[in-house]
């Protein structure tokens, strides 16, 4: 026993020990900071996900409303209420004349000549 005990042998051996536990802390910190990550991350997806379901939900309360459905009846079969009245809108057939200034490209030297004298003023 008094062998077992020597100084050296027992280093060594408490030296393997603890390169041993040291590893094995190094491999359980590493597989927690991987699950950390992964948890983060299935967090942020759980979020984004309940955001979309809420969105979906609210989307479909007002596909199914009778306010849509008013909306949609409006506008695809021209449907009106009984005391409404419809008013129709037709563009303008006519041509109009263009302006003098517009015929010459917009640019006009003595705008510029104005422009830069109230500027220097």
């Amino acid at each position: 026993m008094i062998k077992f005990l020597n100084r050296k042998t027992l280093t060594v051996i408490l030296a393997a020990a603890l390169i041993w536990l040291g590893n094995a802390a190094y491999h359980v910190y590493n597989q927690r900071a991987t699950v950390q990550f992964q948890m983060d991350d299935l967090e942020s997806k759980l979020a984004r996900v309940q955001q979309d379901n809420q969105f979906l939900a609210s989307a479909s309360a007002y596909f199914q409303s009778d306010e849509y459905l008013e909306k949609q009846a409006r506008l695809e079969l021209n449907y009106k209420l009984p005391d409404e009245q419809v008013a129709f809108i037709y563009p303008d057939k006519a041509e109009k004349v263009a302006s003098a200034s517009s015929e010459s490209g917009g640019f006009n030297l003595s705008d510029w000549k104005s422009w830069f004298k109230n500027l220097f003023k």
